[in-house]
């Protein structure tokens, strides 16, 4: 099993669907890799099963930062490889933004961002600490 983890752009809203006896949630995201002429951007489809994805995906919109860690699995399209991230870990809150459209720092307290019928057994990854501690 190959993990991965990246930081990018959502490429379009999330979209939750029904698959067999459960539910998934899929997006694009678009990581941008070197700079200037030489600039490439690199496409990886994430699907984040279960209920966890379902209540994700209203914080997962087109243009919004987000980091994924997840299993890597490499497919093929049309002579094209294809990426997909089967999500073990995501944070869609790393744009800053709340409900209500505006921008907070880094530090302020997330929880107008939330719903409270999130189950704390959500798993996402924080790239800070002190806030990821004021979310469990």
């Amino acid at each position: 099993m190959q993990f991965i983890s990246i930081t990018g752009r959502v490429g379009g809203d999330a979209e939750t669907r029904q698959a067999g006896s459960g539910t998934v949630t899929n997006f694009n995201c678009a990581v941008d890799q070197g700079w200037g002429d030489s600039k490439q951007t690199n496409w990886f489809r994430v699907a984040i099963w279960g209920e966890r994805g379902s209540k994700l995906a209203q914080y997962i919109k087109k243009g919004e930062k987000v980091a994924v860690t997840g299993e890597l699995v490499i497919g093929e399209y049309n002579g094209k490889p294809q990426y997909e991230i089967r999500a073990a870990e995501i944070d869609p809150f790393m744009s800053g933004k709340q409900s209500g459209g505006g921008t907070a720092p880094r530090t302020a307290q997330p929880a107008a961002a939330f719903d409270h019928d999130l189950a704390d057994d959500v798993p996402f990854v924080s790239c800070d600490p002190a806030w990821e501690a004021r979310v469990r």
